[in-house]
């Protein structure tokens, strides 16, 4: 991998992951509703959707904001979903029975839909694209006037400690893992980079709401499993290749992290969500 962050690259890395992780993405967390995706049912509600409207489900992922929004739109309603990983969209195309709705496989920095939305929402997925500003400048481009969009965040490193405690650790020890450049989980985290981003793409009347989430991990060696095998899988491979000594110190370092968060022998995480609404 090249030593500075290349955003076609990083697309294709993106791609390859989750067409791997998603079926476990959408059984043990998506689906289920459990810490952040309690969000799901807050941001359908932020987006105000109508029976009849057209809606745009940007980065669907395995569709379950899509489900969601299909049991409030009518017959004269439709909604399309788009999102870099067939598998993913695949789960979705399986799990959703509204008829009005087409599944795309797309990459959101070159949309290739020419329509009218009413609204456009986007569960954890702006944080990701390399080039949010062509994103959003693309998306007011094909939304109606006074058109909505609604967007669900994670919170900062403090504010979501399932993400920090074993990143913080990750990064510690083996400080380049991570190309410069390369998008973050918290990359919007606080309300002002939220509010600016979709402020510069010309949006207006933007409001954002702060949730706090609990998700309970079980212990630490479940936390680890679980992190290891979703959030890290695509960094696990470099974290091995330092060899025993070093993925021993990160994780016991990562276990003193979670201390705080201990409750009954169990790790109990706050997790933070920004959901912002604004209107073209």
């Amino acid at each position: 991998m090249s030593s500075v962050f290349n955003p076609i690259e990083y697309k294709i890395n993106t791609r390859t992951n989750w067409n791997m992780i998603a079926p476990q993405y959408h059984n043990d967390w998506a689906e289920s509703h459990v810490g952040p995706f309690k969000s799901t049912k807050e941001l359908v509600k932020a987006a105000e959707i109508k029976p009849d409207d057209l809606v745009l489900d940007l980065a669907c992922g395995t569709g379950v904001v899509s489900k969601e929004i299909s049991h409030i739109l009518g017959s004269s309603g439709k909604l399309v979903g788009i999102d870099i990983s067939s598998t993913a969209l695949n789960i979705a195309k399986k799990s959703i029975q509204f008829r009005n709705i087409d599944f795309i496989e797309m990459d959101a920095e070159n949309l290739g839909l020419h329509a009218n939305f009413d609204k456009m929402v986007c569960q954890y997925g702006l944080m990701f694209f390399p080039d949010t500003s062509k994103v959003l400048e693309s998306i007011i481009g094909i939304m109606k006037k006074d058109g909505k969009i609604a967007i669900a965040v994670h919170g900062t490193q403090t504010g979501v400690p399932y993400f920090s405690c074993i990143m913080d650790s990750i990064l510690h020890y083996i400080p380049n893992i991570r190309i410069q450049g390369t998008p973050t989980v918290h990359r919007f985290g606080n309300p002002e980079d939220l509010q600016n981003e979709i402020n510069t793409a010309g949006f207006s009347d933007i409001k954002i709401k702060k949730f706090t989430f609990i998700y309970h991990t079980g212990n630490f060696e479940e936390y680890w499993t679980d992190y290891m095998n979703s959030t890290a899988n695509s960094i696990w491979p470099k974290i091995k290749d330092k060899g025993i000594k070093i993925e021993n110190k990160i994780k016991n370092d990562a276990e003193k992290n979670t201390t705080p968060f201990i409750k009954n022998e169990k790790i109990e995480f706050p997790w933070d969500v920004l959901i912002a609404t604004a209107y073209k």
